[in-house]
């Protein structure tokens, strides 16, 4: 078997692993975590809800998206170029990327609360970019700043959904 096929296993393997947590987040955490408001009509704004199930939705079909290109084409699997010497997907499950990132979401959803959404987003795609291995400044700066800015406008502005403020910011 070539290393191609085995990367692409080992990608579609994660896919599937990331698509279960995805599901559970929707199908549990979401209806647990966020109550609803018995009478609230779509008059009356979007539901507390609304956000965390369209975060799970669109990434959902971003992975289906991808699980299917790599199911149709074993050839568009995520290069080895991609990752470190030590992540190299076709040696297995890149342990260190993985925690990292496990590590900087405990570490955004400690700071969230004492900064607020927005800076606490940014710096938590700061730090996965980092892990992930971007080490242009610009690309470490711009982008979260971008995104930050986008779902402030998007939710903020245009949804008027309140994200979580900080006791700092």
């Amino acid at each position: 078997m070539t290393a191609r096929s085995s990367t692409a296993r080992n990608e579609i393997l994660q896919l599937v692993i990331l698509l279960v947590v995805d599901a559970v987040f929707y199908f549990v955490l979401i209806p647990q975590g966020v109550t609803d408001p018995e009478s609230f009509g779509i008059d009356q704004g979007l539901p507390p809800s609304f956000a965390p199930r369209l975060v799970a939705v669109l990434a959902a079909l971003l992975m289906l998206t991808r699980l299917v290109r790599v199911l149709r084409n074993n050839d568009l699997a995520l290069a080895s170029s991609v990752t470190d010497e030590d992540d190299d997907l076709s040696s297995g499950i890149p342990y260190r990327g993985i925690g990292g990132m496990i590590v900087a979401l405990f570490f955004s959803i400690i700071l969230v609360p004492i900064v607020g959404f927005h800076i606490g987003g940014a710096l938590l795609l700061c730090a996965m970019l980092l892990i992930m291995g971007e080490r242009r400044w610009t690309h470490l700066i711009l982008f979260p700043l971008v995104v930050s800015t986008a779902v402030w406008l998007l939710f903020g502005q245009l949804l008027s959904i309140r994200l979580p403020t900080g006791w700092l910011f």
